[in-house]
């Protein structure tokens, strides 16, 4: 596999600043070639900041946003959906700036976003829509769009690799792919192997998580059969491991920590590239 490792900066908190440059300093001492910041609306200089810091330490980078129920591409409010179209599109200028090629997430749907039954046929269109808007907009800046299906604990538009190969089929766009991580499909999809090779031709990022969000190895997480199927589908692109603390407060209650699987997040990310190099 033609691979990039990289580390996602959300083990350090949502908020990645200047301040967190020592952090991007120890990830390339330790081997990594990127990192993948979330963009959450820092300044422009902010940005700039860190982009020129990587560049300095060589380290690529890609991107990652968030959606709020203010910004909902699923909302029955036409201002909302609109809104949402706004902020994408923000998001990925901001990916622009930071010198990425790629922003991922669920973006497709508000974070915890539920009514209470399976999503209606009028909220898949609304959605596939709005990656179609900002797909474009996307490939226009040069930039992909990994749309990562998320367990039903967290959304419910999208669970599943099948529904995110449809939906990336339906939007029709180049560069609008699935975004598969193995936290997710631990939960929702039974075969590594199946859910892979159902995707290949539309894969374009993968997230390393484990089960526990900790070190990878440590959970339940089907590792062998994960990178046999990679391997098998001859993936080439980015391998980001992306863990969770419970560092901010923010960033633990949206993805349920409550304890660190850990302990420390030098373990994370020294143990996690071993662990990827060794399976390569």
């Amino acid at each position: 596999m033609d691979v990039k490792i990289g580390m996602n900066m959300l083990l350090w908190g949502i908020q990645i600043t200047p301040k967190h440059v020592p952090v991007f300093g120890r990830l390339a001492a330790a081997g990594y070639d990127g990192v993948e910041i979330p963009v959450v609306g820092q300044s422009n200089a902010e940005i700039k900041t860190m982009a020129a810091a990587c560049d300095d330490l060589g380290l690529a980078r890609t991107a990652v946003a968030f959606v709020g129920a203010e910004v909902n591409p699923i909302s029955s409010s036409p201002t909302i959906r609109a809104a949402a179209v706004d902020s994408l599109k923000k998001a990925i200028d901001d990916t622009v700036l930071i010198g990425a090629d790629m922003l991922v997430g669920g973006i497709y749907q508000a974070h915890k976003y539920f009514t209470g039954s399976a999503p209606t046929e009028q909220e898949w269109n609304w959605s596939a829509d709005h990656l179609r808007t900002c797909g474009e907009y996307a490939q226009q800046a040069g930039v992909g769009l990994g749309l990562e299906f998320l367990n039903r604990f967290e959304v419910f538009l999208m669970n599943t690799s099948a529904d995110c190969r449809r939906m990336v089929e339906q939007v029709g766009l180049d560069n609008v792919g699935v975004h598969y991580d193995t936290h997710h499909a631990n939960i929702e999809d039974p075969d590594p192997r199946e859910a892979l090779r159902l995707i290949q031709g539309t894969i374009n990022h993968v997230h390393l998580s484990e089960s526990h969000r900790g070190t990878l190895g440590s959970g339940q997480v089907d590792w062998d059969a994960n990178f046999a199927a990679l391997h098998e589908i001859n993936y080439s692109g980015w391998l980001v491991i992306e863990a969770f603390g419970n560092c901010d407060p923010d960033l633990a209650t949206a993805a349920n920590i409550w304890r660190n699987a850990f302990s420390s997040e030098e373990e994370v990310y020294t143990r996690g590239i071993d662990f990827i190099r060794a399976r390569l």
